[in-house]
């Protein structure tokens, strides 16, 4: 059993290691996401200069990271190539191959949106709560990041069996994202009026079931994806 669970890690590793390599291989266009994410605050700055109202703040800053979810996740699957697909197909298992390609967005969308969120600060006006408000909200943060690798990992995976590509994820993605932004902003705006963790709890469950059952979804359908 241990030897089997070491044989497992063991590919996990190299399909995580895999997935640095290729997206390294064309850092211009992680430097896209980067740039659109950037730019994107920058021109928000330059119409808004500063919000006052928390209400806009909050939901402004979302919106901004749904896009640049849609941006860095939409392409997980356009970087293989059939042949390369195929030689994955037998060497390893398509539960693992899921499992690293969750990992990976999870990792890639927590750094975009520190990133991002740490500009939008810096432009838009500092984050008005406390110290341990900003904490909360950073929990959320990456809650939210680990949400939109869930969700759009396997909608890029069913768009990847199609011409359409990038165009697909975002006709799917946009509908099932609701729920999770709708949450998110829920559970951040509560944050910035400086409410209580504790009495902000149910929210934080819910984001955290929310992104269970996403990831436990993509694990399970995966496979039968993955054999067509």
């Amino acid at each position: 059993m241990f030897r089997y669970f070491a044989a497992m890690i063991k590919q996990l590793i190299f399909l995580l290691n895999h997935e640095i390599r290729l997206e390294f291989r064309q850092k211009h266009a992680l430097a896209g996401i980067a740039l659109f994410s950037l730019s994107t605050i920058y021109v928000c700055y330059q119409a808004f200069r500063t919000l006052e109202d928390t209400t806009t703040w909050n939901a402004l800053l979302w919106i901004i990271l749904l896009f640049t979810a849609f941006n860095a996740i939409g392409k997980s699957f356009s970087n293989e190539t059939r042949g390369h697909r195929l030689y994955l197909y037998w060497v390893v298992k398509p539960q693992l191959f899921v499992l690293a390609k969750i990992i990976y967005n999870a990792l890639l969308m927590c750094v975009l949106a520190l990133m991002a969120f740490a500009v939008y600060v810096l432009f838009m006006g500092g984050i008005p709560v406390g110290t341990h408000g900003v904490f909360a909200y950073l929990l959320g943060l990456l809650l939210g990041s680990i949400g939109f690798a869930c969700l759009l990992t396997l909608i890029s995976g069913i768009a990847s069996r199609t011409d359409t590509g990038v165009g697909l994820t975002a006709v799917l993605g946009l509908p099932i994202a609701i729920p999770l932004i709708l949450i998110l902003m829920r559970y951040s705006a509560l944050v910035l009026r400086g409410v209580a963790l504790s009495e902000n709890l149910e929210n934080l469950l819910f984001l955290v079931l929310l992104n269970t059952g996403m990831a436990t979804l993509t694990f399970l359908l995966f496979p039968y994806l993955w054999r067509d």
